[in-house]
């Protein structure tokens, strides 16, 4: 049976089979997370009714985790009593050893990340989902009572981990809204903040939030939403990437607008109000959004469970009454096909790197080949990748297009480049093809067995990047060269040299946060110096 943690390996543990507040039975370990451990436990003064017992780690007391885990005791507490979509919190308490704890109702299910790991979601079960998570967040946005005041509740980590399928006894499911730790109170009179450094889960939060902004609301926990619903109705996260950096996801939330459902999943049919109603929880400023879950939840209940022909988005019938989606990323489907290439007879076998326009099922894609030590492609495989483009585009139209690929731990890194001489017609429609698309296929061939591509990574340029290619484009129609194209290779390689040391340092940054919430003037930092 699935509870509300995956149950840990078997350990030893001091507080199984003691009795705690000589009233909670403590049966077993449940989970761990980040603050504590939850564990499993019989109310004795309620006949032995199931509860379950969140306690915080004796390493982790100190004030900042202190006032989080008092913050979801307080928020807990009042807004469990007042919706059935928020986990409810029944007391609290210290230990012996002076450990905090509280108790909260056992539940029984999966989260929404175990169910959408091994399910896909009927349009129904997605509508239904969304309804209750939506009603659990119009709760708290409407606020707890503090010193006789109001103070609405913005959640901040709205994601799939955190949302509860709970099954109940009477064979139906209640969506549960779980982990108010980081909680914000709507006002800073309250007495109740957190340092201004970043907490979050980075894929699922707003642009606002990452930015530091002071005063988040209501439509930072709609962005949350918007992803999550994306997810739900596609099996997949709007925005590919594999990096785990602070700089990266900042980049996807702030500046790529989301793609339409059929990119991510052609597969997906559902009406086109529903995906209307998603990309304005996604928009990137806050008064493009829905001003409210209120806002949100009457779009929800306007939409039919049963479409008919003409109100699907696909131009194509579902198969069922019931709509489910399954995962065919776009990039997955290239991806494929750019391991079915072989190395062209053409090129020397040895470690060198050349672009390419692929001609995909999905049109022509710009792509990277490389030809690097079998060892070396799987050191660097996993590991931080980036790209740069430099360019000095009134002196030459020509983009030097580097590729950049390490790993910190063995100092390993490889440079990849090719100049892209916009002046000859093939640069020219890669250059093109990167802006447009804003993304390429990296090939790797291993040396010592070139025949067919070993491995394949997608990297994504950035909206600036994007941007700046287009208008050298543009520019290059208007100017006259000036000096050869030998010299402007001369030139695009000095400035390389001159920057290699500066990406190195941030790769270097980047690699050591991966795992971390980063500051966002460090990202902002970054900027500035590129």
């Amino acid at each position: 049976m699935n509870t509300i943690m995956n149950k840990s390996k078997t350990e030893a543990d001091n507080y199984i089979g003691k009795l705690l507040s000589n009233r909670y039975f403590i049966k077993d370990l449940l989970g761990l997370g980040g603050m504590g451990r939850v564990y499993l436990a019989e109310d004795i003064a309620k006949g032995g009714k199931l509860v379950a017992i969140k306690m915080l780690r004796l390493n982790l007391v100190n004030e900042q985790i202190a006032q989080r885990f008092g913050r979801e005791i307080f928020i807990g507490a009042q807004l469990g009593r007042k919706s059935k979509n928020i986990v409810r919190l029944f007391s609290y308490g210290v230990t012996e050893e002076k450990i905090p704890f509280y108790v909260m109702e056992y539940l029984q299910g999966k989260t929404l990340k175990q169910i959408l790991k091994t399910q896909t979601l009927s349009l129904e079960k997605i509508l239904e989902i969304s309804q209750q998570l939506c009603l659990g967040l119009q709760c708290a946005h409407k606020g707890v009572s503090l010193k006789g005041q109001i103070y609405p509740i913005v959640h901040r980590d709205i994601k799939p981990e955190n949302i509860f399928i709970n099954e109940n006894s009477k064979n139906s499911e209640t969506v549960k809204i779980l982990d108010f730790g980081i909680a914000k109170f709507l006002t800073e009179s309250s007495g109740m903040t957190l340092t201004e450094s970043f907490v979050g889960s980075l894929p699922y939060c707003s642009p606002e939030h990452m930015e530091g902004q002071l005063h988040l609301d209501v439509r930072s926990d709609i962005y949350s939403l918007g992803l999550i619903m994306f997810e739900m109705i596609t099996g997949k996260h709007p925005f590919h990437t594999t990096s785990r950096s602070f700089g990266t996801w900042y980049q996807l939330h702030r500046f790529q607008n989301p793609p339409k459902f059929t990119q991510v999943n052609p597969q997906v049919k559902v009406p086109q109000k529903l995906e209307e109603l998603v990309m304005w929880c996604l928009a990137k400023d806050v008064s493009d959004r829905p001003q409210s879950i209120k806002a949100v939840l009457e779009v929800l209940k306007t939409i039919d469970v049963h479409p008919t022909e003409s109100s699907l988005s696909s131009l194509e019938a579902p198969p069922t009454d019931s709509i489910s989606v399954k995962l065919v990323p776009i990039t997955s489907v290239t991806e494929k096909e750019c391991l079915q290439q072989t190395w062209p007879k053409n090129k020397p076998i040895a470690p060198i790197v050349f672009p390419y326009l692929l001609p995909t099922t999905q049109g022509l894609i710009p792509t990277f080949w490389a030809m690097l030590p079998r060892a070396e492609i799987e050191k660097l495989i996993n590991k931080t990748h980036t790209t740069e483009f430099i360019s000095k585009i009134t002196a030459y139209p020509m983009v030097l297009w580097i590729t950049i690929l390490y790993d910190q731990e063995s100092s390993l890194s490889r440079w990849l480049s090719y100049y892209l001489d916009i002046k000859d017609e093939k640069g020219e429609k890669i250059v093109n093809n990167l802006a447009k698309l804003g993304y390429y296929h990296l090939l790797f061939f291993p040396l010592e067995s070139p025949d067919k591509c070993a491995y394949v990574k997608t990297l994504n340029i950035t909206v600036h990047q994007r941007q700046k290619l287009a208008d050298e484009i543009n520019l290059s129609h208007t100017l006259s060269e000036y000096i050869s194209a030998k010299q402007a290779k001369d030139l695009l390689k000095k400035e390389y040299d001159n920057v290699k040391a500066k990406i190195i340092k941030r790769l270097s940054i980047e690699q050591q946060d991966d795992t971390l919430g980063l500051k966002p003037w460090i990202a902002k930092l970054f900027d500035k110096l590129f």
